[in-house]
């Protein structure tokens, strides 16, 4: 049985088709436009924590509404609004970013994600996605023994190198943002225990009193966490149609992006779901990754 889908084995029963996807996550087929639905995505989301839907059209009030069923809607850009190369109110740009968890670096990390594709070229842009769940599990015994009691420092993308790889914590600015979190972690989603550190985010790996564990344990661990995560076994690689609407657990899967071409539109419309304050999301975030209009 293919790792992402151990949990999927048990079926869920719903009125609408569900098609596994490889290696987790399911394909539901169902129009979101009305409400009709909306209980069974809950069940389906709160039980695989990873949901496609192909052929959408929904206004963002739509979709807003299909994940407010699902958890707390923040109001704030940081969380509605749109990932796009070209509108004036989008937000990344061009720029490829590497695995994360949104909002890691802070106290409330993201619940949930929903992307919703209203202009993209046929599946030339991609966003990967690792199960963190599965990762946990392919762990060695020892490794899982040892990182029990530990926890992870995690850091904001403040520099081009973090944001498409791993943000160091050397000129890593004095003002932003930086959290610590257990690297063993349950999915308030799912339940299900994840790996909870990320390529991106996780800088240094500390003990359960937030002090260093050494230089050295420290990079083999995160090491040893990263060839399990992105081993191409354990990744899901979706790439964009137009109507295309991705939901997931921000706590149980990570995503990357690529595939960008300058000039070619990429646009998604984004609303998740958090327990977060506006506040807690303040970070340094660089002119090139914000809207037009909020630029210094």
């Amino acid at each position: 049985m293919e790792l992402g889908n151990m949990a999927a084995s048990l079926k869920v029963e719903t009125s609408v088709r569900v098609t596994d996807l490889k290696p987790f996550g399911v394909e539901v087929d169902a129009d979101l436009r009305t409400p009709e639905h909306d209980d069974e995505v809950k069940k389906l989301f709160d039980h695989y924590g990873f949901l496609l839907f192909r052929n959408q059209d929904l206004t963002q009030e739509q979709q807003r509404r299909v994940l407010a069923r699902l958890g707390p809607v923040l109001d704030d850009f940081r969380t509605i609004g749109y990932v796009s190369n070209t509108r004036k109110d989008g937000i990344l740009g061009d720029s490829e970013v590497s695995f994360h968890l949104d909002w890691l670096y802070t106290p409330e990390p993201g619940l949930g994600i929903s992307l919703h594709a209203i202009e993209v070229p046929y599946e030339e842009t991609w966003t990967r996605f690792a199960d963190a769940a599965a990762a946990l599990k392919r762990l060695s015994p020892a490794t899982r023994e040892r990182i029990s009691k530990l926890r992870g420092l995690n850091l904001f993308s403040a520099s081009e190198e973090g944001l498409t790889g791993r943000q160091r914590l050397a000129d890593y600015p004095d003002y932003a943002p930086r959290q610590a979190h257990p690297l063993i972690f349950n999915d308030p989603i799912t339940g299900r225990e994840v790996l909870f550190a990320t390529e991106q985010n996780t800088a240094l790996v500390l003990d359960e009193n937030d002090a260093g564990i050494g230089d050295d344990e420290s990079e083999a661990l995160l090491a040893e966490f990263r060839a399990v995560l992105y081993d191409p076994n354990n990744i899901y690689e979706h790439r964009w149609r137009n109507g295309d609407f991705l939901v997931w657990s921000n706590h149980a899967y990570h995503h990357a992006r690529g595939g960008l071409v300058p000039g070619k539109t990429r646009t998604l419309q984004r609303v998740c779901i958090t327990n977060a304050t506006s506040e807690m999301y303040d970070a340094p975030i660089p002119n090139d990754r914000l809207p037009e209009h909020m630029r210094k």
